[in-house]
């Protein structure tokens, strides 16, 4: 668990620092609590003490239940979810401090019109920020989603999500996930989320409290680096990539534009800014030229160097920024209708564009299911897709939405891939993906193991029609097991 361990010279100067009062703290007294009892709730924390930030005596909370209770090592079931355990330690987890994405950058729209969900379906998808898994559950009853995601944070976002559906009020709800704020967030997580929280869920988001409610000095930091607002959307990494998108409209001039093009109230008013007064603007060499570095559109987009050379392979990347953009502001109406782009001009959500979680009918729908004690509609998996296959029954899975993961890689690992997704599949199960590629190279990976591929929709150069409201990959493809 993150905090648990000390480094060698803090751990010796406290210890011979309290005995000087009698008090001992031994590292035996840790462990023989959590060999005693089963850990209920845990937290490992930093006392800032005199001089904050230099001085930092370590503390921990710690609540556990008999041995009779329920032990560690089985998973964490919360109402209508089950956590499964994992280990914090293995080096795949230990590569995230934070999420990647603080919401998900993919159209549930198109993914239920492909999906066709039935009731009694066992589906796959990746967690990312949750919200297209939660479109799934309101949108049809009876499912069993299994959420994976090899980033811890991502599963604790999710997690926390499920948590507040199933403890909070809706303007509380909306308030940490519509606005991105809740200042008293310290204590709704004590006193409310804790107790539906995982053991490592809860040590996350204890100590990021200043993910829903910054401290002044934070506040004043983006202010001064005029990165806009402090919320839940502009952490993480796509949270950088918000702020990083404040400062370049800024100094492109294009900031109040765009803010216009948010409000705008009819697609002709926001066609007509867009084409004067953004467009040549924002697709600027200089603009392109930032986002053709691979740390940069790392770091900012969550591209990996494998999916931005399959994006070289087929073109240039300002041919592929102006195909993705021009169709979104051409043909979707940012104020009514899409609220992936209204989040990057005005980094939160409104009540009349949101996710369909966000509305007050679906979350009264999500909220049923969150509170089910007796049924299960999500098992989150921090773990590798591969893993968490190897570990259903052949045959078990009916369908996966697998977004852009494959662009990520290797040809070893995607027929590793492929192949567990062969034996997870019943017969007629099928798994979608989309793709920065027209033709992604792996589609003869899929031929070559037995599945029916289907291009569902692929982009074309200089088109000026949306595939969905993001419109950021090239295709949709989907690929069934006969």
């Amino acid at each position: 668990m993150p905090g648990y361990h000390c480094n060698w010279f803090t751990r010796m100067f406290w210890l011979h620092w309290f005995e000087l009062d009698h008090v001992y703290l031994h590292p035996s007294r840790r462990n023989y609590l959590e060999h005693a009892f089963s850990p209920v709730k845990a937290f490992n924390g930093r006392n800032h003490f005199v001089i904050p930030y230099l001085v930092q005596i370590p503390y921990y909370v710690w609540i556990g239940k008999r041995q009779s209770a329920q032990p560690l090592t089985d998973s964490s079931k919360q109402s209508g979810w089950t956590r499964l355990p994992y280990n914090p330690a293995k080096p795949e987890h230990t590569q995230f401090s934070t999420y990647i994405y603080g919401f998900t950058w993919e159209d549930p729209q198109a993914d239920i019109a492909a999906l066709d969900l039935q009731s009694g379906d066992n589906i796959m998808v990746i967690t990312s920020a949750g919200d297209n898994a939660l479109a799934y559950a309101a949108h049809t009853n009876g499912l069993t989603i299994h959420c994976v995601d090899m980033n811890p944070c991502q599963n604790h976002l999710l997690e926390l999500k499920l948590a507040a559906l199933s403890t909070l009020d809706y303007s509380q709800f909306w308030s940490m996930f519509g606005i991105g704020r809740l200042p008293n967030f310290k204590k709704v997580l004590d006193t409310e989320l804790s107790a539906e929280l995982s053991l490592p869920a809860y040590q996350y988001w204890r100590s990021h409290l200043d993910t829903f409610a910054s401290n002044t000095s934070n506040s004043l930091l983006a202010s001064l680096m005029s990165l806009g607002r402090h919320n839940l959307y502009t952490t993480g990494y796509s949270g950088l990539a918000l702020r990083c998108l404040a400062v370049v409209t800024k100094l492109l001039g294009v900031s109040k534009d765009l803010e216009q093009i948010s409000g705008a109230s009819s697609l002709t008013d926001q066609i007509k800014i867009w084409c004067s007064r953004v467009s040549h603007n924002l697709l600027s060499s200089t603009s392109i030229h930032i986002l053709d570095n691979p740390l940069a559109i790392w770091r900012l987009m969550g591209v990996p160097s494998n999916q931005l050379k399959m994006l070289h392979d087929e073109g240039s990347m300002s041919q592929y920024v102006r195909d993705t953009l021009d169709p979104v502001f051409l043909s979707t109406h940012i104020s009514t209708n899409n609220y992936f782009y209204r989040m990057l001009i005005c980094q939160q959500y409104s009540q009349t564009c949101c996710p369909d979680y966000l509305t007050k009918p679906v979350f009264g729908k999500l909220q049923e299911i969150a509170r089910n004690t007796q049924d299960t509609t999500f098992n989150i998996h921090t773990a590798t897709i591969v893993d968490t296959l190897q570990k259903m029954r052949p045959g078990e899975l009916s369908k996966a939405a697998i977004m852009d993961h494959m662009d990520w890689c290797t040809p070893d690992e995607a027929d590793a891939e492929i192949d567990a997704l062969k034996t997870a599949l019943k017969q007629g199960g099928f798994v979608l993906w989309r793709s920065a590629a027209r033709i992604p190279w792996y589609v003869a990976n899929f031929k070559a193991l037995g599945f029916k591929v289907e291009a569902i929709s692929v982009r074309q150069p200089n088109t000026q029609t949306a595939l969905d409201r993001v419109n950021m990959y090239a295709s949709f493809y989907k690929a069934t097991k006969p």
